[in-house]
């Protein structure tokens, strides 16, 4: 048999990495486009309904968030306790205290504390979110804010829907 009609190259080849290059800076683009500097720093759960509001205030960065729900209260997206248990407390109670929601917030102070001694926070601010669907009654708001305050957190902030104008 005689030779083929393809041999091998012997020449040295080179790389052209311009197309590689074209692709890697529309990611960057793409990516930089996608990137929303005044972005939400709150995830809204998806069987919430937040109440409207007025205000224009935007929402801070903050280390703590809580969701309370028609079912449940979330701390940072971990079930701390049913809501119904929350009912359950009596109204008369001079000082309702949500015990399992209040070990876990003080253990949040505690661990914000403890980045304050390691220098990762410059200091301790007390500061959490509260998403609490608006059909919830206030005696349940009333509690979570009065548990939220005996736990050191007494900078509560109520995430909201802007209205529409």
């Amino acid at each position: 048999m005689g030779r083929g009609r393809f041999t091998a190259n012997k020449g040295n080849a080179s790389l052209n990495i311009t197309s590689m290059m074209d692709m890697f800076t529309i990611i960057l683009v793409f990516l930089i486009k996608s990137f929303s500097a005044d972005g939400s720093l709150l995830t809204n759960a998806d069987n919430l309904v937040l109440p409207n509001s007025e205000s224009k205030k935007k929402s801070q960065e903050v280390n703590l968030q809580l969701v309370v729900t028609n079912d449940m209260v979330l701390l940072d997206n971990v079930a701390v306790v049913p809501t119904g248990d929350i009912r359950n407390i009596p109204q008369e109670e001079a000082d309702p205290v949500i015990a399992p929601l209040e070990e876990r917030l003080k253990a949040s102070l505690a661990m914000e504390e403890e980045m304050v001694r390691m220098g990762a926070l410059n200091a301790v601010t007390g500061k959490i979110i509260v998403q609490i669907d608006k059909n919830i009654d206030f005696d349940v708001m009333f509690k979570i804010m009065n548990t939220c305050g005996k736990a050191g957190y007494n900078n509560m902030n109520f995430a909201v829907m802007e209205r529409d104008d």
